[in-house]
C-alpha cells in the first residue's frame, strides 16, 4: 500500500478510536498511532481547525491518509468503517 495511515487518538477509553484501531487491524491496514494528550493544547487547537474548515466535529479520532507517490491527502474524523472499507479496497490488487 502506498498510502500513510496516521491515527490520532485520545489516551484511555475512546471507543470510536478503539473500533477504529480494530477495523484498521482486521483490514490489515498498517498506521502509525498518535495519542493526544489533554496537555497537548497545540495538537487538540489543530484538530479543531481542521474539523471547524471542514464544518465537522472534532470527534476523535482523527484519521489522516497520505498518498506516498501523489502526495494526495484525505481525512476524516470519528469511527468510519466505510472509509476504511474504501481504505481496504484500494489496498487489494
Amino acid at each position: 500500500m502506498s498510502k500513510l495511515v496516521t491515527l490520532y487518538t485520545k489516551p484511555g477509553t475512546c471507543n470510536q478510536c478503539t473500533n477504529t484501531k480494530r477495523a484498521l487491524n482486521t483490514a490489515g491496514i498498517p498506521y502509525q498511532e498518535i495519542v493526544v494528550n489533554e496537555s497537548d493544547k497545540q495538537s487538540i487547537d489543530e484538530l479543531k481547525l481542521i474539523a471547524q474548515k471542514k464544518g465537522v466535529p472534532a470527534t476523535m479520532p482523527y484519521v489522516l491518509v497520505m498518498d506516498m507517490e501523489t502526495k494526495d491527502s484525505h481525512d476524516w474524523f470519528g469511527f468510519r468503517p466505510d472509509k476504511i472499507n474504501e481504505l481496504k479496497k484500494e489496498a487489494q490488487p
